[in-house]
């Protein structure tokens, strides 16, 4: 009676957790789409929730079989459920990615054999290849530490690739929960739908041809400003003013920001209603060097930006680095385009905040180090 007790107290406690979470999200996102902390806050959220789920459900196997849920069992069942998370995952994300790599098929067929095209495969194997990899390992480990249980052998070494394995899993997971809460923010920014209040539109600058015409992308983003001008115009009689953003790569004959101003003008545009920008590198630059624009006519002004729907997340969280508050308007691609470039700007992320994933990761090796010390001094290895 008291395992059960002490079961529902975990369980209760995991799930004010949860609330925790979800809270902080909802005063998060309140505030903005573009906090990166929201993607942590679902993938934590996604995290407690499985593990409550599979606790509860061992739980109610006890009382099925009438077996007691000890602290013995309790410990061995939080040590088994990265496993239980792996084994869950693993179709669901082979699935997953192997829709990216049909994607990909089609994004190479029409674009041409480049690296950058191949992002679908490489998740693919790094997810599934991975999983597969570290379950394996940790099975023959699995395997070895039992063998030397019932033989009275238990090494220091032995629980060591068994808790190093489970690490590798717990990261694992750490890293499919945090993709999920990425594909649900990506989703959410793409799908925001800005107050028709704003001074100043953004468009994000891309690649553009050799004779300075806009390319497929970007003539997609400088579209999707126009049509929303002309649908606030509507709604609330406000003009915008419009800041096409990007330099001149060293292989175009103009900057990005002189190709959106000239088709812009093209399009029934006027000339006193577009600002230029023609220096920046990046899309870090496009909003710090907008930024500047927009401060020298009215710092208080309401900004929006413009760019490709996979786009959107990371430009937002990009544009709050460079001190705008914004909403954004995202055009679409091709189907078989956005995964590739959705698993683009995941890396992307992962790199603009790797310290702070390196301390989970690192967290999380601290964790399993503490439980392969229990597990070793208490004899209750696997």
């Amino acid at each position: 009676m008291a395992g059960v007790i002490l079961f529902n107290v975990i369980f209760v406690f995991i799930i004010a957790l949860v609330i925790v979470l979800r809270v902080l999200l909802y005063k998060s996102m309140k505030d903005s789409l573009y906090h990166y902390r929201n993607i942590f806050f679902i993938a934590g959220m996604l995290f407690l929730v499985t593990l409550n789920i599979s606790l509860y459900i061992y739980l109610l196997s006890c009382l099925l079989e009438t077996k007691i849920p000890t602290l013995r069992y309790m410990f061995l069942e939080f040590v088994e459920f990265p496993r239980n998370f792996a084994f869950v995952a693993l179709p669901l994300f082979a699935i997953l990615c192997l829709l990216i790599s049909v994607s990909n098929l089609f994004l190479i067929k029409y674009e041409g054999f480049r690296l950058k095209n191949l992002l679908g495969f490489l998740l693919g194997i790094f997810f599934v290849g991975g999983t597969i990899s570290i379950l394996v390992a940790d099975y023959i480990a699995n395997t070895k530490i039992l063998t030397m249980i019932n033989s009275n052998r238990v090494s220091i070494a032995t629980v060591f690739v068994t808790y190093f394995s489970l690490f590798l899993l717990l990261s694992m997971c750490y890293v499919e929960c945090f993709f999920v809460g990425t594909m649900i923010m990506s989703y959410a920014a793409a799908k925001q739908k800005p107050v028709h209040d704003k001074d100043f539109i953004i468009i994000l600058g891309c690649k553009i041809n050799k004779k300075g015409g806009l390319l497929p992308l970007l003539k997609g983003r400088t579209n999707r400003a126009i049509k929303y001008a002309w649908e606030q115009e509507i709604a609330s009689g406000k003009r915008i003013r419009y800041i096409p953003s990007g330099g001149k790569g060293t292989d175009e004959i103009m900057s990005e920001g002189s190709a959106m101003e000239l088709y812009l003008l093209s399009h029934g545009v006027e000339q006193v209603e577009i600002l230029p920008e023609k220096e920046s590198r990046n899309t870090y630059e496009n909003f710090l060097f907008s930024k500047k624009i927009i401060d020298d006519i009215d710092p208080s002004s309401n900004v929006c930006f413009a760019t490709t729907n996979y786009h959107m997340l990371r430009s937002g969280i990009l544009a709050r680095k460079a001190g705008l508050k914004v909403e954004g308007i995202s055009s679409k691609t091709k189907w078989y385009f956005w995964p590739n470039g959705f698993v683009r700007e995941f890396i992307a992320l992962i790199v603009m905040y790797l310290k702070q994933h390196i301390v989970v990761i690192g967290s999380l090796g601290i964790v399993c180090i503490i439980l392969g010390f229990l597990s070793y001094t208490f004899s209750i290895a696997r």
